[in-house]
């Protein structure tokens, strides 16, 4: 029996089309062709642990552990904390230096765990995009708790950097019912996902919610290898992905404007990793047409020009 996935949009439960051969034919405030956007994930002092009545540790790390899970492992630990003091100080000075906005994907109990760097963010020129509270993945997470985490997330960002979340990164799994979470929670966007190289409205309980894909090729995930892809080596690889990557994209955005999204953590962008970033930044800053641009920008430009009128969460509401 043929598979009948090409129902009515309302009634189909997957989009494999998209925008297809005909994506929307516009380009970005200023006239760029692309919308450039970096999202640090900041998640460090989150992670599982034991010191945090976890019954394991994150194994997140360059380093493999002869001890039993449930005990801690200072070198693993290490990694996290040196996110905090060296490699998110180390990237806002790249980002402030190229007077370049960003976004940060932000665990919110990081902020925490370091008021001096949610003071920083508080200052910096980036918006905040809500990664849930903890950088966990609970798997029988229900319904209620799921909500509460998300609302604890957006009150203490907002707490403790004085920053609106408008958009969403929630942590895996990501369930049937997260988009719906979002939607009625008052978010405009969620990034929780990575099928396609432009913004999208998606059915959502019936109405339109705009969608902004993510991406885990164009990030430094991949110095990890394993599920993010094969690994870049060195400095060059990663420099090498981002500018041909961005190279097809600006190509093709002769006829309609594209996005490129750019991964980073706080605690995988060592010095030797951040010149990739650097000579990146230094490349694209040689384009007129390129807007380098926070996720709620990107966001709220996209909205204004192409949100159905019943879409989720648009206009957004005035400020208090």
């Amino acid at each position: 029996m043929a598979l009948d996935w090409n129902r009515e949009a309302g009634e189909r439960p997957r989009d494999f089309v998209g925008y297809a051969q005909n994506p929307p034919a516009f380009r970005w405030p200023g006239n760029a062709r692309i919308a450039v956007n970096f999202a640090i994930n900041f998640e460090e002092g989150t992670e599982r642990s034991p010191l945090l009545g976890d019954d394991s540790r994150d194994s997140r790390t360059w380093v493999r552990s002869a001890l039993p899970e449930s005990e801690r492992d200072l070198m693993q630990e290490g990694e996290y904390e040196y996110g905090t003091r060296a490699g998110i100080w180390r990237l806002l000075r790249v980002f402030r230096d190229h007077d370049a906005p960003f976004s940060v994907f932000v665990s919110s109990e990081s902020l925490a765990v370091n008021p001096q760097i949610a003071a920083a963010f508080a200052d910096a020129d980036c918006d905040m995009v809500s990664h849930g509270s903890r950088s966990i993945s609970v798997l029988d997470r229900d319904e209620d708790s799921e909500r509460a985490d998300l609302r604890h997330s957006v009150d203490q960002t907002l707490e403790l950097t004085g920053k609106r979340i408008l958009g969403a990164f929630p942590r895996p799994p990501i369930t049937e019912r997260t988009r719906r979470i979002l939607a009625e929670e008052g978010f405009l966007y969620d990034s929780a996902t990575a099928n396609d190289d432009l913004p999208y409205y998606a059915d959502v309980a019936g109405r339109p919610l705009l969608v902004l894909p993510y991406a885990v090729d164009t990030n430094d995930a991949r110095f990890w290898g394993g599920q993010s892809g094969p690994g870049f080596t060195g400095s060059a690889d990663f420099f090498d992905y981002l500018r041909s990557a961005f190279d097809v994209l600006y190509e093709e955005s002769a006829e309609t404007g594209r996005m490129m999204s750019i991964g980073l953590h706080a605690r995988i962008m060592r010095p030797g990793r951040v010149a990739s970033l650097i000579r990146f930044l230094d490349y694209v800053s040689g384009f007129d047409d390129v807007w380098i641009a926070s996720r709620n920008d990107i966001a709220t430009a996209f909205a204004e020009r192409f949100a159905p009128s019943d879409a989720w969460n648009w206009p957004l509401p005035p400020t208090s």
